[in-house]
């Protein structure tokens, strides 16, 4: 192996190392749908060639096709189709996923609606629309008032799960179990239908070029529990003084910052909830580094980190702030082996103590 190639190895695993463990977030919570199952429709009992049943409108020519042991619904024409299905489903808590298959395409658009009015009057315009672009280069999905979300290669033939969740004021968007977006979600009006469809305007439609099934709305009887922080990768213990609450480095900056990452705020905010429950006379925030570098800059990148914790816990987490001590420990009172990267990464820390 020449030096050049060794050398490009090595940056590689460097890199690799770095990333090794991911950052905790709730990116990586999976999709749980609604334990209360309003509409479900997988079209077992639809002979081929037939029209589906169980939507409230059908526009367009569409049919019942089978593909690799399971009945799905296809355009079998070249125009624009609409599925629509009038189901009531509340402000928050519910849920909404199927599987399409790009099946024989080129330029299709996909999409799917959410109505607060009454999907089937005329000119009534969809609230949020999902729209999945399936062309020969990829797959790509985007969200009305957000825009892309995550584009996909190779899809041809493949399915595609998606998911619509909302829960605690948010609505998220699943790909195949992943979660791929989550913004603010407030209404004031239920939603009351859907659409599945294929744009009238797709640029290269042919017949059977999608396909979809395995529909399901459903609600949530119980509501969710806000994320606790060992959800969010920090370690909670209790101690003779109070409690002791440790951050990993991944969680809060990136490497060689003090700056507090985007994601920090998920995870600093469930700090701030759990500081509230459990009051403290006294909240020491203690940053520490690896043994990596002088001591003079692990100490100052040590107390910066720190005071980037307390300062989120402050202002933002409205803790008050005479109860603080910020401390810089650089690179003393390892908690792993220094030799190794994964042993460093656990040593770059910020700890939070809570003294009654």
């Amino acid at each position: 192996m020449s030096e050049v190639k060794r050398l490009f190895v090595l940056i590689l695993a460097f890199l690799f190392s770095l990333s090794a463990g991911g950052l905790v977030t709730g990116v990586s919570r999976g999709y749980q749908p609604g334990d209360k199952v309003l509409w479900t429709a997988d079209f077992r009992n639809c002979p081929v060639g037939e029209i589906p049943e169980g939507f409230d409108k059908i526009e367009g020519v569409v049919e019942c096709v089978k593909y690799n042991d399971h009945i799905w619904v296809a355009p079998s024409n070249t125009n624009g189709f609409r599925l629509i299905r009038k189901e009531e489903v509340g402000t928050d808590d519910f849920s909404i996923d199927f599987t399409v298959i790009p099946y024989k395409y080129r330029d299709v658009k996909f999409f799917f609606d959410l109505y607060l009015e009454d999907p089937i009057k005329p000119r009534v315009k969809a609230w949020k629309t999902l729209e999945m672009y399936f062309e020969p280069m990829g797959c790509h999905i985007s969200l009305s008032g957000v825009g892309g979300l995550r584009d996909s290669k190779a899809c041809h033939n493949k399915p595609f799960h998606i998911a619509i969740q909302a829960r605690r004021h948010q609505l998220r968007v699943y790909r195949n179990g992943e979660r791929i977006a989550s913004i603010p979600f407030k209404i004031d009006k239920p939603i009351i239908g859907f659409a599945w469809g294929r744009r009238r305007f797709s640029l290269s439609p042919k017949p059977y070029d999608t396909l979809l099934s395995d529909i399901k709305i459903a609600k949530y009887t119980t509501q969710e529990a806000k994320p606790t922080p060992e959800q969010l990768g920090i370690r909670v213990e209790k101690t003779a003084e109070g409690s002791k609450l440790t951050v990993p480095e991944k969680v809060l900056f990136d490497f060689n910052k003090f700056t507090l990452k985007p994601e920090a705020r998920k995870a600093l905010d469930a700090v701030a909830r759990y500081i509230r429950t459990h009051p403290a006379q006294k909240i020491v925030v203690t940053g520490y580094t690896d043994n990596i570098g002088t001591d003079a800059y692990n100490f100052k990148l040590s107390l910066q980190r720190a005071q980037s914790v307390a300062d989120y816990l402050m202002d933002c987490g409205k803790v008050p702030a005479e109860r603080f001590k910020i401390v810089g420990r650089g690179k003393a009172d390892p908690i792993a082996d220094n030799a190794t990267e994964e042993g460093r990464a656990k040593n770059r820390r910020v700890e939070i103590r809570l003294i009654k």
